[in-house]
């Protein structure tokens, strides 16, 4: 009451002390007034003011000047307002606007009024010109009581809209006459109509967003757990029990004082958060993304040192508080509904189970939900919390609002003698040895915060952000998602499934798969640089605790210890490579990890986001787990079973020739690697040498294409891109060349093989893509990237940058995603036994790949093999490289030239 006493007393002074004005002046002292307000409200904000309280004081603001604005000052102005109410709606008529917030507004006009008159509608138009004006973003209608019924009979979003409906000047008789007709025709008689359009909406909304309170960057407003959920409580509160306020259900003992505190404070803290958004982005926004979690941690003080820190700390306490909102209004929804419960653990979902009771252990059962007996159930037995999801696990039951909040309210009976008990051990062994059913059990585990107190190591992990750029979710949905996925494979039907669900069935001991995925991360709440170790030391306690047998511990440990080396080293490795596999198999050392360590890989991959789980990953990943079985099976008759095959491959490449290619084909297998023999098909090698032979016939034929590289083209439009097979002299830079057309024309490179053959001629295999991540057709593309590097050959050296540059300011999309990464450039000579290994992670840009293998060509190591993979924001890239000589690159001085220039390429911005 003080601040809008203030601001009246300001407007006084202001806006109706100033006599007659022009409109460019009046218009001028609006702006005045509400830039001096504006910036007392910023003040308010930054020195803690809270999130209602800041959105209800700017609310009043523009409701002082709308009233001054609608305030006749001549009998004339009097007589045009006449039978006019102006009505906020929406998040106004709430009360409630954020800086950037659009203002929703109706002029109500009497039924006495047939239309508009052209007097009222100069009242109408001067106020809205004049919202515009001074920089609102204005949502407005015209409507009669009988027209707004109707519109909102008509239409969900409407009826939500006009149900907050706030007078703010004209005729007050006629806006309370609409609230009554309002409630009368639209609210009686629509209950339970409108009741199953919210949670049809809800639904659709949540999924919309991501299914999950725990994104990385939620949506504010319309997330699970968002400002939304709580509107739409009171929205339905007010259908079914004719309250609005949270206080009102509790006087209606729909919910207990503490959760209404804990609602209301959860509520206050994300319309904060959303307040400073707005003046962060300087417009309208909900997306709480990486940039703006750590500039709002640091703007609410936080005390960490450290700016990721800094993030993770806000980041938790914002998912704590959406949580509660999905929570509490999950909880009273279900009291609302009468109890009616969805069947996948969430009410949102329409599935109700068919009337049926039945008692149990101290429980009961009603419409596929699970209640107590009585209140006392765990004080007598406390095993009782751990058996109660294996009853729910057998009878496929959800946990009642009831239960849920009995939980709640006796973790403390989960200490350390639960933890160690032998029962639980026993009850916990089996809820996990369910193939198929664990993950939707150890979800309803964690929503009540039961599975954190019970296997602490993974109770760190809640509302911990990752900041690995790749991940959707925080580190507990990311685990709960990882296990979903596993379970899914036991019935699947997709086809590219099907090798993963026969494993999974043949599957002996899934309780340790399922551990290892539940504890696979944990080691991320250490905030150390490799998670995996500390994961697998966090794994060894686990074990320890629940007494595993002696295997089933070596398996847990190997499984957590290495659940990102096969996805790894699939990636970043030369998969074709004897010595990668192994390497590799002397990590996993039976078929039976290689099976679990790749079922592992495959949930955890897609438990990151479907989209990261791309063909090209997982075919990498399948190459090396096939190659690792065949070495496990026959160990050193693998070496002999390649060099069979490469005798096959050149037998079958033979006769896809003409006899005149054998020459040809004897110093192609002469001379090309053995990767790459064991990479491409006979058809594929078959096509090679004709490229080949087409770049040396062109070179002999005429000296205008001595230095034209050979380029084919191979559209792949269901997979998104375009190979481009390139053929050449091996000379200075011809990689950073190729590289740089390919930036300059546009074009995104998502990988790239490249084989150096031994008669100095270069094979470069590139898969590219278009701005709009589609295959490369059109034929301008093709041509500007064929001039471009024809030019750049001619010359010894051509410098792309400034044509990159220019390329940059007048791209029309965004190669990649903002990401929080830091470079890393790794030179190692263990890896191999006869290449130095150089791994390069670095947020991917136009011309980064130019830029860096320029920075090799600036040195003396020279490229054999290479994988380039581009991934959401990333350039994850690796290089088998040699000296001068063939040899490891073994000279201090060289490696430290080498890793200067690949920093100094990976931080260039020309």
């Amino acid at each position: 009451m003080l601040h809008r006493e203030k601001v009246l007393a300001h407007a006084e002074r202001r806006l109706v002390a100033q006599g007659k004005q022009k409109p460019a002046e009046l218009l001028s002292l609006y702006k005045k007034f509400l830039k001096i307000e504006n910036h007392r409200l910023q003040l308010k904000h930054y020195a803690g003011g809270g999130g209602r309280e800041i959105c209800q004081e700017r609310a009043t603001l523009l409701d002082i000047v709308l009233r001054h604005l609608f305030e006749p000052d001549s009998e004339a102005s009097r007589r045009a307002a006449d039978g006019l109410a102006l009505v906020a709606i929406g998040g106004y008529g709430r009360g409630e606007l954020n800086p950037c917030s659009d203002v929703d507004i109706m002029f109500l006009q009497s039924a006495s009024m047939k239309a508009v008159t052209p007097q009222s509608n100069e009242v109408i138009q001067s106020i809205l010109y004049t919202l515009w004006d001074v920089g609102f973003k204005v949502g407005h209608s015209t409507r009669s009581i009988s027209g707004a019924v109707k519109q909102a009979n008509a239409d969900m979003f409407s009826k939500t809209a006009l149900l907050e409906a706030r007078f703010v000047a004209g005729e007050r008789a006629l806006f309370d006459l609409f609230k009554a007709e309002f409630k009368r025709r639209c609210v009686r008689g629509f209950e339970s109509s409108f009741l199953e359009e919210r949670v049809v909406n809800q639904k659709e909304r949540h999924e919309k967003y991501g299914g999950t309170v725990y994104m990385q960057e939620p949506n504010i407003k319309n997330g699970c757990g968002g400002l939304r959920d709580y509107q739409n409580l009171l929205w339905v509160s007010y259908f079914k029990e004719g309250v609005s306020t949270t206080e009102g259900l509790v006087e209606k003992k729909l919910l207990h004082e503490e959760e209404c505190r804990k609602l209301e404070r959860a509520y206050d803290f994300l319309l904060r958060v959303r307040t400073e958004l707005h003046y962060l982005n300087k417009r309208a926004t909900d997306v709480l993304s990486h940039n703006f979690q750590l500039q709002i941690a640091t703007k609410f003080h936080y005390a960490h040192k450290n700016a990721l820190r800094r993030g993770e700390a806000f980041m938790k306490e914002y998912f704590q508080h959406a949580r509660t909102i999905y929570h509490v209004t999950e909880l009273i929804s279900n009291r609302l509904y009468g109890g009616m419960l969805a069947q996948k653990t969430s009410f949102f979902r329409l599935l109700i189970h068919p009337e049926k009771q039945e008692h149990f252990d101290g429980f009961y059962s009603k419409s596929g939900a699970i209640y107590p007996e009585t209140r006392d159930i765990f004080n007598q037995d406390p095993f009782r919390m751990m058996r109660l999801f294996l009853h729910a696990q057998q009878r496929d039951l959800v946990l009642s609002p009831e239960i849920q909040q009995l939980i709640r309210r006796r973790l403390h009976l989960v200490d350390r003698t639960f933890q160690y008990a032998r029962a639980n051990r026993e009850t916990f062994h089996v809820i996990l040895s369910q193939k198929g059913r664990v993950g939707r059990i150890l979800r309803m585990m964690h929503e009540v915060d039961f599975l954190g107190r019970y296997i602490p190591e993974f109770g760190q992990l809640t509302c911990l952000v990752q900041h690995e750029f790749f991940h959707r979710y925080t580190a507990d949905e990311h685990t709960l998602v990882c296990i979903e996925k596993m379970d899914r494979l036991i019935d699947t039907d997709e086809p590219r499934l099907k090798d993963y669900r026969a494993m999974f069935q043949r599957l002996q001991d899934p309780f340790v798969i399922y551990l290892a995925l539940l504890l696979h991360d944990t080691g991320k709440a250490s905030n150390v640089r490799y998670h995996a170790e500390a994961s697998a030391l966090f794994a060894q306690k686990v074990a320890a605790r629940l007494q595993l047998t002696s295997e089933q511990r070596k398996t847990l440990i190997l499984l957590v210890d290495n659940h990102l080396v096969l996805s790894n080293t699939a990636q970043r490795r030369n998969v074709e490579d004897p010595a990668t596999v192994a390497e590799f198999a002397n990590v996993v050392k039976t078929q039976a990890n290689l099976n679990a360590l790749m079922l592992i890989t495959l949930a955890d991959g897609q438990g990151t986001g479907d989209e990261n789980w791309s063909d090209w990953k997982e075919s990498l990943v399948w190459q090396l787990y096939r190659g690792t079985s065949k070495y496990l099976e026959g160990g050193e008759s693998y070496y002999r079973e390649r060099q069979i095959h490469r005798e096959d491959v050149r037998r079958a490449t033979t006769k896809k020739l003409s006899a005149g290619f054998a020459d040809e084909v004897e110093a192609h297998f002469e001379y090309m690697p053995d990767a790459y023999f064991q990479n491409y098909s006979p058809a594929d090698i078959a096509a090679h040498i004709r490229l080949f032979r087409s770049f040396l016939e062109a070179r002999y034929s005429s000296d205008e294409f001595s230095l034209a590289p050979a380029v084919q083209w191979i559209p792949h439009p269901n997979r998104g891109h375009s190979e481009v097979w390139i053929c050449s002299w091996d000379r200075n830079e011809i990689l950073a060349k190729i590289a740089g057309s390919f930036s300059v024309a546009q074009l995104n490179i998502l990988s790239a093989d490249i084989y150096s053959r031994g008669d100095n001629l270069v094979l470069d295999i590139f898969r590219v893509c278009t701005s709009r991540f589609q295959a490369v057709t059109e034929e301008k593309e093709i041509s500007q990237v064929w001039q471009l590097l024809n030019e750049a050959l001619a010359q010894e050296s051509f410098d792309f940058g400034p044509l990159l540059k220019k390329g940059r300011r007048r791209r029309t999309y965004n190669l990649t995603q903002e990401i929080d990464m830091s470079t890393r450039i790794v030179i190692d000579n263990n890896v191999h036994p006869v290449y130095s290994l150089v791994e390069i992670q670095t947020p991917d840009r136009l011309g980064l790949l130019y830029h860096l293998l320029k920075g090799f060509a600036s040195t003396v190591a020279n490229i054999a093999l290479s994988r380039i993979t581009t991934e959401k924001g990333a350039a994850i890239d690796s290089f088998y490289v040699t000296n001068a000589e063939g040899k490891k690159l073994k000279n201090p001085a060289a490696i430290e030239k080498l890793q200067k220039a690949l920093q100094e390429a990976a931080e260039s911005s020309e």
